[in-house]
Order: C-alpha cells, then sequence, then structure tokens
C-alpha cells in the first residue's frame, strides 16, 4: 500500500508542476480518500482501504490511474488505469466513452489478475435532476453491465457547500467471472443502493468530500448469500 501512495504523489507532483507551465492545456485533479469498506458494483471487495488517485484531463479527455490499498491483511490490493472521453450535445445531454483496464497485482491461487473493460453511457440534465445509464463490458470476464442512475444535488450556502444526493440500480451477467481459476463461473445478479456526498471546498484548488454509501446485491459468489453494505468515505482533493 504504502508503495502505491508513494509513487501516486510522485506522479500528482510532477504533473501539479507541469500544469502549472501549460496551465490551458490541461489540469490535473488529486485525490486522497478512506473509505471504511470498497464496494464495487454492489459487491463488497475488501474492509478498510484508502484510495488515492490523480487524473489528467484535456478538453473533454481524460486519463486517470485510481487505487485501493486494503488496511486489513489478507487483502489484495487494486489499480484502475482508465480513460475515457465526453461529448456534450447541449446543457443537458451529454454522451461519455471510458476503457478501464483493472489490475490485482497481489492475486494468487486462482484469484483474477486482470481485465479489460469499455463503456457507453448518456447523462440528461433537467431542472436540476441528473439521469444516466450507461453500458460495460468486460472482454476478460465475459460481463456485461448495465447501470442506471438519477442524482440532485441540494445547495447549502449558509457554508458554501451543498449535499449530492444520488441512486443507483444495475445488473451484472458474467459467463467467466473466474478466469485464472481454471474453471468457469456464471452469475448473474443485480445491484442497488445510494450515494450521499458533502464537498466542502477550501479554497480554489482543494476540497474535502464526505461520503455515505449504501448498496445492495442478490449475487450467489461462491455460495456466499446475497449482502448488503453501509459505508462512508472522506477525502482530499487537489486540483492544479
Amino acid at each position: 500500500m504504502k508503495k502505491t501512495a508513494i509513487l501516486l504523489a510522485a506522479i500528482a507532483a510532477g504533473a501539479g508542476l507541469n500544469a502549472q507551465d501549460v496551465k490551458s492545456s490541461y489540469s490535473v485533479t488529486t485525490d486522497f480518500t478512506y473509505a471504511s469498506e470498497y464496494v464495487f458494483r454492489g459487491v463488497e471487495a475488501a474492509g478498510n482501504s484508502f484510495q488515492p488517485s490523480v487524473e489528467v484531463s484535456v478538453g473533454d479527455a481524460y486519463v486517470g490511474l485510481w487505487t485501493n490499498n486494503p488496511v486489513t491483511d489478507g487483502e489484495n490490493n487494486k489499480i484502475d488505469v482508465y480513460g475515457g472521453y465526453k461529448y456534450k450535445v447541449n446543457d443537458a445531454l451529454s454522451f461519455e466513452a471510458v476503457g478501464t483496464y483493472y489490475w490485482y497485482p497481489e492475486a494468487a491461487n486462482g484469484a483474477t489478475k486482470d481485465s479489460v473493460e469499455v463503456g457507453l453511457g448518456a447523462t440528461y440534465v433537467y431542472q436540476g435532476i441528473s439521469t444516466s445509464l450507461y453500458y460495460y463490458y468486460d472482454f476478460t470476464l465475459e460481463a456485461d453491465t448495465i447501470q442506471a442512475s438519477v442524482g440532485y444535488s441540494v445547495p447549502l450556502e449558509a457554508i458554501g457547500s451543498s449535499v449530492e444526493f444520488s441512486v443507483f440500480a444495475g445488473t451484472a451477467d458474467g459467463r467467466d467471472w473466474a478466469p485464472d481459476s481454471g474453471t468457469r463461473v456464471f452469475e448473474t445478479y443485480n445491484y442497488y443502493g445510494f450515494d450521499i456526498n458533502i464537498p466542502y471546498k477550501l479554497n480554489d484548488k482543494a476540497a474535502i468530500n464526505t461520503g455515505l454509501h449504501y448498496a445492495a446485491n442478490d449475487a450467489y459468489f461462491d455460495g456466499s448469500a446475497p449482502d448488503s453494505n453501509l459505508w462512508f468515505t472522506v477525502g482530499l482533493s487537489v486540483g492544479f
């Protein structure tokens, strides 16, 4: 975990210095978050974790590195390398294409080592209510995922912040959930949940983000029963 955090800090520092020289060309955002649990698409993947990340954007295109570093011994790190492009049709409608490489550097004993996923989505905003629909396909897991979400932000003018509410629901259908195990695992499951986030701006470049999250699923991976999770996050975001 320490090596990953140091690597991200070095990348962020170097990118930040360059961003100051060519400010109009691109922007850099770094994020250092603590999560009481790591839940991905309704399924708990790790317990207490640090989640440092860095993203570089140029116009409507972006690339980034996101990591999950569990505090608990015996839980593996995860690294996401991603990139995408957003196309804004007008003030209400936008489309997005994204690709992600998921890497599990400590995977062993048949656990999934990595996978590649692409996604397409659309977002429509009407009277402050944001609705999104995304489709993802993972080539390694042979998995299709569809997720819909609805979000709304309530201003907190007294403290210069806001409360951001969102609810989501999705379905995932995989034909090879454990590609490195030697056995094909078929599973289709549904999930749903909500996110409540409160960003507090410290200055023009930094903000503290706190969140409360909930997710539930009806999956039966490895004989486990459907599960639900409630967790919180707190983090610092810095832009250059």
